[in-house]
């Protein structure tokens, strides 16, 4: 029985050329020539997708041999792994990749042979007695797929041709596809979903395909209009880039979104595809459906394609099951789920979620693995998937990776997809989000999007991804889901061809950032560093007079650290607004070239910077920051009244008397003015229960530094200006904001400041900005510490309103700047409120 026989049609378009099913069988039986191998002899197939990657599939099952499908982007050592593992006979390979197979073959001592279709002639004539590829038999092992391997070495999957077959045979089944559909093939063909759905399902039946050389947005559009494309399988990252892209249209007119929303409730495809006529045409107009695979598809943008009307089918798989379990219907879609099994397929629950699967489509093994075998197949022949269900009625919904679930101490399961999904949905500064519990707290790493980053003039990342988008999403997530730190990354999250994160990278990428920036790096981590080629700097840039200055000053503000001219200079340094400031300060004293916050924050790194100071035509001499001098500037300021402090005070006086009972330590408040008061922010009770505990005759004198985001609104703003509130932006005007808070001081009022910049998350103290110690020792002004204690527990972050309880207010010793440095300041400030805290 012939597999794929010549249709006398087109077969496959590449680059906008056409090749007929006889040009592929054709190509096929000239590489199978070329093949001495005997019965599921191994063959490797080791290129990028085009045609040639199909023929050779088919090549090697003309010789009733198992084709090995490898990532093309495998290095040397992968690929010797391969070739010690299973010892293929052949390689099929591509001018793009010969070199690495040469190493490998070199690295491995393997006699493996090699043979490059860009040096075979398939134009040559040939006799084809049978223009047809035939079957394989059912139990023969038709491909062999070796897994990304979350831990340990990857495991070759060992595929029958009957496994590959349930597959293509159950999609016949249900009449999706049929001769007449034209796929897009976007996904690399060495997974088992897009080898099975954009090779051989469509070759099978004999659709069209056209295989995208490009993996662009424009790339895929302009091949959808101009073979009026039918069918596309991607993964959720694809259809991540059109919702986004199609969203911020939508959004940008009030009319249209509040249309969108209409279509959305009613849910009626038909009519949706009529409505957005014109994103229907974008997609080539021709669209019957369209498939996610190999992750989970946010529920949200299922349902927001279907408004667009289209179809959008999710499935679910796994390599060892060949690979379809489950997949939606097209007339019966449950966005959120994964469909229902296919035909022949069972699916069940263990008792604690996980799915298992017993049908034609389950694997034969591991290849030379009968261990790993067994414990993915148990006796009766159900496959243990490693992922958690349930059933929506018929439909099968995916909770999440087995173990990549997070069990809190507290028992709590948190599925950290679900939350990576809610912090990156309403948020345009991210590209991407993980989340994983690192020394017992719920950390975000954070792979932002630099280029809106750069259009906002945001100078400070870790500050604004904090504040607009963590802090947002933790207002209504439950305590056990806040995330409590973050760590900012410059480079793409590690993932899988297909997209899914490699979760176990994840712990490994947050001691690395943060040993990088503490400048604290283990031997390993430093072993590691010399051994990479790409962090060691091959920029001429670093024997430059620029670079040898402006690195040994940004040394004097974080001491440890490596500087090379690629550091980034607040992912790989660390630098923060204030850090940002002096280092504009410092060019400004030593190279007389003046550089705006927002001109900053187009500078990423420390070449750039270099490089900025050399084009504003900048030489050296030899200078320093003198913030004395900084503060002497004149500032234009309208300073805040009064006028609302007492009122306010007044009205929350019974507030802090009964519903909390306020414990005020005032004993050692001097009525000494100027002041800066210093404390610890433990929730948004902290400046309500100061000014509750300052007399009246200080607190009139007395303003408070905070962070604008927090005063957004005509009332809150009203009550800023009127309650002695002065406000920090935290991505512009650092310096003037401190030129303001100077001015205060210097006009004999006090000055409150909570240095953490932030309320805590978890009741324990964070890490003290050096602000309020810069202005004490060039003004020569005391700080007043005050702890805070309590307020945690009534109001925690998130929670809408405090709880009745007690908290107190204690005032502490002054700390004189007399004879102490700024970083002596600090240190005597925190651990003062530490101490007090334990007390």
């Amino acid at each position: 029985m012939n597999f794929i026989y010549d249709r006398k049609k087109t077969a496959v378009i590449y680059k906008d050329k056409e090749y007929s099913y006889y040009e592929l069988i054709k190509m096929a039986k000239i590489y199978s020539e070329l093949l001495d191998i005997e019965k599921e002899d191994r063959v490797v197939v080791f290129m990028e997708n085009r045609p040639e990657y199909m023929a050779a599939v088919l090549g090697v099952w003309d010789k009733k041999g198992t084709c090995t499908n490898l990532d093309a982007s495998y290095n040397p050592e992968q690929l010797s792994y391969v070739f010690n593992d299973s010892h293929p006979k052949y390689i099929i390979t591509s001018n793009e990749n010969i070199e690495v197979v040469k190493a490998a073959k070199a690295d491995s001592n393997s006699d493996i042979i090699i043979l490059n279709v860009d040096e075979i002639d398939i134009k040559k004539e040939m006799k084809i007695e049978n223009v047809a590829i035939e079957c394989l038999e059912k139990e023969a092992i038709a491909v062999m797929l070796y897994t990304s391997g979350t831990t340990g070495n990857p495991k070759g999957v060992m595929l029958t041709f009957d496994n590959i077959m349930s597959n293509v045979e159950a999609i016949q089944e249900i009449k999706m596809v049929g001769a007449e559909d034209r796929l897009l093939a976007l996904l690399p063909f060495h997974h088992i979903l897009p080898l099975s759905f954009t090779v051989l399902m469509p070759l099978s039946f004999g659709c069209l395909v056209v295989i995208l050389d490009e993996l662009s947005s424009e790339a895929i559009k302009r091949n959808l209009q101009k073979y009026k494309i039918t069918i596309v399988i991607g993964v959720p990252r694809v259809w991540e880039m059109f919702h986004k892209g199609i969203m911020g249209k939508i959004k940008s007119s009030p009319v249209t979104y509040k249309l969108f929303n209409i279509c959305k409730s009613l849910n009626i495809i038909p009519l949706n595809k009529i409505i957005f006529k014109k994103i229907q045409e974008a997609f080539g107009g021709n669209i019957n459906f369209l498939v996610s695979g190999g992750a989970k598809l946010d529920k949200e943008i299922c349902e927001d394609f279907n408004a667009f009307g289209f179809k959008m089918l999710e499935g679910y798989g796994l390599t060892e099951t060949s690979p379809i379990i489950s997949f939606n219907r097209i007339d019966n879609i449950i966005p959120g789920t994964v469909g229902v099994p296919l035909p022949g397929v069972k699916v069940k629950l263990e008792t604690d979620g996980e799915i298992v699967v017993k049908g034609r489509n389950v694997m034969k093994g591991y290849y030379n693995k009968p261990e790993a075998t067994s414990e993915a197949i148990d006796e009766e022949g159900w496959f243990h998937t490693g992922d958690l269900g349930q059933f929506d009625g018929d439909h099968l919904k995916i909770i999440g990776r087995k173990k990549e679930m997070i069990v809190l101490s507290n028992g709590k399961n948190i599925n950290p997809s679900d939350v990576e999904a809610e912090i990156i949905k309403e948020t345009d500064l991210i590209e991407e989000v993980a989340v994983t519990e690192y020394q017992k707290h719920l950390i975000a790493i954070v792979y932002p999007n630099f280029k809106v980053l750069e259009e906002r003039g945001i100078a400070n990342t870790k500050d604004a991804i904090k504040w607009e988008v963590i802090d947002k999403y933790n207002v209504t997530a439950p305590n056990y889901r806040k995330i409590l730190d973050i760590v900012i990354v410059k480079e793409e999250l590690p993932k899988t061809k297909l997209g899914k994160l490699r979760r176990f990278m994840l712990k490994d990428l947050i001691a690395g950032v943060t040993a990088k920036v503490n400048g604290n790096e283990t031997d390993s981590q430093v072993l590691e560093k010399k051994s990479v080629e790409k962090k060691v700097s091959t920029s001429k840039e670093i024997n430059s007079e620029e670079f040898k200055q402006i690195s040994k000053y940004i040394s004097t503000l974080h001491d440890g650290i490596d500087i090379i001219p690629e550091s980034h200079l607040e992912i790989d340094l660390g630098l923060d607004s204030l850090d940002i400031v002096e280092i504009i300060t410092y060019i400004q004293n030593t190279f007389g070239v003046e550089i705006g916050e927002e001109d900053f924050a187009r500078i990423k790194t420390v070449e750039a910077l270099c490089q900025y100071v050399r084009e504003k035509g900048g030489s050296f001499e030899e200078g320093e920051v003198n913030w004395k001098k900084i503060f002497e500037e004149p500032v234009e300021v309208d300073m805040p009244t009064s006028k609302a402090v007492l009122p306010i005070t007044t009205v929350l006086k019974p507030i802090f008397n009964h519903y909390i009972k306020l414990e005020r330590n005032i004993e050692k408040l001097q009525k000494e003015s100027p002041v800066i008061y210093v404390g610890n922010h433990q929730s948004m009770l902290d400046a309500f229960a100061f000014g509750q505990t300052l007399p009246k005759d200080i607190l009139k004198n007395t303003y408070f530094l905070a962070i604008n985001i927090h005063f957004e609104g005509k009332i809150k703003k009203y009550l800023a200006h009127n309650g002695n509130v002065i406000l920090v932006d935290m991505n512009k005007n650092l310096k003037e904001t401190l030129k303001i808070a100077a001015k205060v001081l210097k006009e004999g009022k006090n000055l409150v400041i909570f240095p953490e910049g932030a309320r805590t998350r978890d009741g324990e103290i964070q890490e003290f900005k050096k602000t309020f110690a810069i202005l004490s020792k060039e003004l020569n002004i005391p700080v007043v510490p005050f702890s805070i204690k309590g307020a945690y527990e009534l109001m925690p972050y998130g929670q809408s309103k405090p709880s009745s309880g007690k908290m107190s207010v204690t005032i502490l010793d002054p700390v004189s700047p007399k004879d102490k440095s700024v970083d002596e300041i600090l240190k005597l400030t925190k651990q003062e409120i530490i101490n007090n805290l334990k007390s």
